[in-house]
């Protein structure tokens, strides 16, 4: 009985993957000639940082989302930073926009909340300009960039300062 019963939780577990967004129109692309976003969350023993993929070119996808495959070019993308340290939780959401090229993967490290924030508590509202590091893996390079990135709050806060 035990073991039908970890079966039956291992196969529930299998059903939870997480699909990629097909952030482009037509036909399924090989990944080699796309543009890819990627995302994680992470635990460790004090904290825990999630970061989701919240839009792309001005379309949201709600749940997680950890991947959006592109075609190369111009693209915005908003992703969603979650961090809990102790019983601190701390959410915001940044946006980016560049060229991304075909065969590259791109992933976004959103700043650390900002300490006035913190001190104004996590219904607080704030917007700020950042330039935020990328770490771009291509098929013959690797790097970390900084990209000019706008963060906030929320999303209807950033929405707002997109607007400005």
């Amino acid at each position: 009985m035990k073991g039908a019963a970890l079966l039956a939780i291992f196969a529930l577990g299998g059903c939870a993957a997480v699909e990629p967004i097909k952030a482009y129109q037509g036909p399924e692309q090989p990944r080699a000639e796309l543009a890819i976003v990627e995302s994680a969350f992470e635990r460790d023993w004090v904290t825990v940082a999630d970061v989701q993929i919240a839009a792309v070119d001005g379309v949201g996808y709600p749940g997680p989302k950890y991947e959006a495959r592109m075609l190369p070019g111009q693209h915005r993308v908003i992703v969603k930073g979650t961090s809990v340290v102790g019983s601190q939780k701390q959410e915001q959401f940044c946006a980016f926009e560049f060229d991304m090229a075909r065969g590259c993967a791109y992933r976004p490290h959103p700043p650390s909340y900002p300490s006035p924030a913190l001190l104004r508590g996590a219904e607080a509202e704030w917007q700020l300009s950042v330039a935020m590091q990328v770490s771009v893996r291509c098929p013959d390079v690797a790097a970390d960039i900084r990209v000019p990135a706008d963060c906030a709050a929320s999303s209807a806060a950033l929405a707002q300062r997109r607007g400005n």
